[in-house]
């Protein structure tokens, strides 16, 4: 950023020019001719503390234990206050620790305090010290007594809001003799001192600063220091008054949000100068110039008609380093601490990266909304003080990693106001109230103004596809914005935006109830519009279909139930062509699998068998919704009976049983029916192995080259004793590795011994009882078949 971040900005250079005194009226006697003549000068600093002073009688103090405290205290009386005082704690996150390291002081809690103003000087008090950091009213509220003895100090700190409305601090010195003990006070790079010490006192003096203002008190040379602390606290009914609308802030605004006279898509954000939490983020607890500048741009906002929020954003920078580092992280915590940090010496050289998000929301009536983040491009973002270490919450240095170098990154938080055309605020809501947005645009896209519709979506088509595409899961949040989008997609004006809203979606996961979005898009864009659409889900489909290790397919490659949704396509109006398009493309999905699944190894196969064969009988049984499924069936058991390995007969029950119904009309159903049946009774015909067969039959085997020929004549064999193999370290791995892809199962052991190695393979010992259990289910199924 530049040294004055205004310089370029008319916004800002507008917002700057409130502050600055107004040149005297014209025809009217000014100064003198003996006098220079006036020009503005530069904005007033922020006022973001001051200080003064009360009559010693103003304020009298009752401490319980102690009695009344007298107008001056001598070393004594304070030695006695600090005796029955407890050692003050500080904050950390949120717990409260004790720590002389960083806080060194006695402190007496409120409640054991009666305070007596003399007359009007508490109103007086509270009305003076509003007026000085640009309030309407404030309300003081005791919080501690504290006393500092020689030596005792509190290192930098932020305060904590106590209460709701809470916007600074006011310190208020007891006159009591000692020299340092200096109050400091930062903010925004500018710092203020409050000098307490003294020997002879006339007044009680008194210092008030924002609660995000960082402050310390220096170590008291000699003597004591006492002091009230006081919580300042805005009243219930103060509100954020309306202000005049100025016309050079106007016309700078009207510029960025309507740039050639049309409304912007995208925010405005001025960063405030104070921090907030979110407990203090509310435009009635705004602080000193932010509370200005954003009345200012709030009159001129609604003259605009834009909407606005306050949010809290999160800026993170990365920066290169030079290495000098040691590693590490820090991190500092607001509230009554200064954190601890574990500071590695590198120094930031070259941005790398930046960005930011909005994660907190205030409405324009000041409550809190839920939403998501909202990144922000650096460029709409705007600032009078630049980003420092006021604002740092965290830092991080990452070491040489050897693919890239040292970094550092920086994490900060400020507050900001947000202001956005209708248009910019219908975009932003797509990323942080996503379900709404979307909801809008449905209830827009079924008023059939199509137009209307796109001005609306294409700001944000690139946000609402990406939406799109991660919905897979959870699959019911998937399906529920699958028929918002189909919504779209009938009612957008353009056939290819409407492919590219629905392509997104994975078809899989559908169910019956999600036919009739799919067949309104049919009726509106036509066949070869929806074949162009199932296409593409075949595509993505087999870019990204995995196995499963459980031995099922990972998904099925169609809507489930297929036959019910088939019917409910039908139900919903889809023509009997467009039927047989998507019943074609489940097909055509089915046959790419196998595909891939024959480019696979013999075990994978097998692990998958057992989804497989109920996807092909549940896409048979679909087949059979329609009045005359002779054809497509038939390519489904020209495509089964091709690939033998795939659909071995023995495991085809499930095909024939969903096939049996057209066993009688349809000549290949009843040839593929009556050959599971001789399969079955060939399979039970051969004589079962002994159960001191341990040999492996039938197996498909991965691999068959010189190294694992032993093994597999060995895995054949009956016996149950492990095999030996002594083979360099390439040929031990390929045979465990090319045994593990074929059908049968071994257990292996590398026997460290020796040169080269030996891998010992071992037989499961449960062979003859899987056997059995095999045989079993050949008997279930030709039972079942009759």
């Amino acid at each position: 950023m530049t040294d004055d971040p205004a310089s370029d900005s008319p916004i800002l250079q507008a917002l700057q020019a409130l502050a600055r005194p107004a040149p005297a009226a014209k025809g009217r006697k000014s100064r003198t001719p003996a006098q220079p003549e006036s020009r503005p000068g530069p904005p007033p600093q922020p006022a973001f503390q001051a200080q003064g002073q009360l009559p010693l009688t103003a304020l009298a103090v009752q401490v319980a234990g102690y009695g009344e405290l007298p107008q001056v205290v001598d070393d004594t009386q304070a030695r006695a206050l600090h005796a029955i005082s407890q050692p003050a704690p500080f904050g950390l996150r949120a717990a409260t620790l004790h720590d002389v390291r960083v806080r060194d002081s006695g402190e007496i809690d409120a409640a054991a305090l009666a305070l007596r103003w003399h007359g009007d000087a508490l109103p007086a008090l509270q009305a003076q010290v509003a007026r000085a950091l640009g309030l309407r009213a404030l309300e003081l509220r005791a919080h501690k007594l504290l006393v500092y003895g020689p030596g005792q100090f509190f290192k930098p700190h932020q305060d904590t809001e106590k209460h709701s409305g809470m916007v600074g601090t006011l310190v208020l010195v007891w006159p009591s003799a000692h020299i340092g003990g200096a109050l400091r006070v930062h903010h925004g790079g500018q710092q203020e001192l409050f000098a307490s010490q003294h020997l002879r006192v006339q007044a009680l003096r008194w210092c008030a600063f924002y609660a995000d203002c960082r402050h310390e008190v220096l170590p008291v040379e000699e003597g004591w220091r006492v002091v009230l602390t006081f919580d300042l606290v805005l009243p219930a009914d103060a509100g954020l008054p309306a202000a005049p609308v100025d016309a050079a802030l106007l016309a700078a605004l009207r510029a960025r949000c309507f740039p050639q006279g049309e409304p912007s898509a995208r925010p405005w954000v001025l960063l405030l100068d104070h921090e907030y939490s979110q407990r203090g983020l509310r435009w009635e607890l705004l602080k000193g110039d932010d509370r200005r500048h954003v009345q200012a741009l709030r009159a001129a906002a609604q003259e605009l008609g834009l909407h606005m929020h306050l949010a809290l954003a999160e800026i993170h920078e990365s920066w290169t380093t030079d290495g000098s580092g040691s590693g590490g992280y820090r991190r500092r915590y607001d509230g009554e601490d200064e954190g601890y940090d574990d500071g590695d010496g590198a120094e930031p050289q070259e941005l790398i990266d930046e960005d930011m998000v909005l994660d907190y929301w205030i409405d324009a009536q000041g409550q809190p909304v839920q939403r998501a983040e909202l990144p922000v491009d650096p460029g709409d973002v705007e600032c009078l003080t630049d980003t420092g270490e006021d604002y740092l919450v965290a830092e991080e240095y990452e070491g040489y990693m050897g693919n890239y170098g040292e970094t550092l990154d920086y994490w900060y938080r400020r507050a900001a106001l947000v202001l956005h055309t209708q248009q910019a605020h219908e975009a932003n809501r797509f990323t942080t109230e996503f379900d709404a947005a979307l909801a809008d645009a449905v209830a827009l896209a079924r008023t059939g103004d199509g137009a209307a519709l796109m001005r609306r979506l294409q700001p944000v088509w690139r946000t609402l596809l990406e939406k799109a595409r991660r919905l897979d899961a959870p699959a019911q949040a998937a399906r529920i914005h699958w028929a918002a989008y189909a919504t779209l997609a009938c009612a957008v004006p353009d056939a290819d935006k409407a492919r590219q809203l629905c392509e997104p979606f994975d078809w899989t996961g559908w169910q019956p109830d999600d036919a009739p979005a799919l067949a309104c898009l049919a009726r509106r864009w036509g066949a070869d519009w929806l074949q162009a659409l199932l296409q593409a889900w075949r595509q993505a489909d087999a870019a990204s279909w995995v196995f499963s290790r459980q031995g099922a397919a990972a998904r099925a490659p169609w809507p489930q139930p297929l036959p019910a949704f088939i019917q409910a396509c039908a139900a919903a109006g889809l023509g009997e062509a467009l039927l047989d398009v998507l019943l074609q493309s489940c097909l055509r999905q089915c046959q790419s699998r196998d595909v891939l699944l024959q480019r696979s190894t013999p075990q994978r196969r097998q692990l998958n068998l057992p989804g497989r064969l109920q996807q092909v009988a549940e896409l048979a049984q679909a087949m059979q919704c329609r009045p005359r499924p002779e054809a497509q069936v038939r390519a489904l058991l020209q495509q089964v009976r091709a690939a033998p390995m795939l659909y071995p007969l023995t495991s085809l029950r499930p095909l024939a049983q969903a096939l049996e119904p057209l066993a009688a009309s349809l000549a290949e159903a009843g040839q593929l029916l009556a050959d599971v049946r001789a399969a079955l009774q060939d399979a039970l015909a051969q004589p079962m192995p002994s159960d001191a067969d341990h040999g492996s039959h039938a197996v498909q085997w991965a691999c068959c080259c010189a190294d694992c020929q032993p093994a597999i004549a060995w895995a054949e064999s009956p016996t149950a004793e492990p095999l030996i193999l002594a083979l360099a370290e390439m040929r031990r791995s390929h045979v465990q590795d090319k045994l593990n892809a074929s059908t049968a199962q071994f257990g292996f052991e590398t026997v460290r011994q020796g040169r080269p190695y030996r891998l010992v393979i071992r037989k499961v010992q449960d062979l003859p009882a899987l056997r059995r259990q095999q045989r079993q289910r050949w008997q279930d199924d030709l039972l079942a078949l009759g």
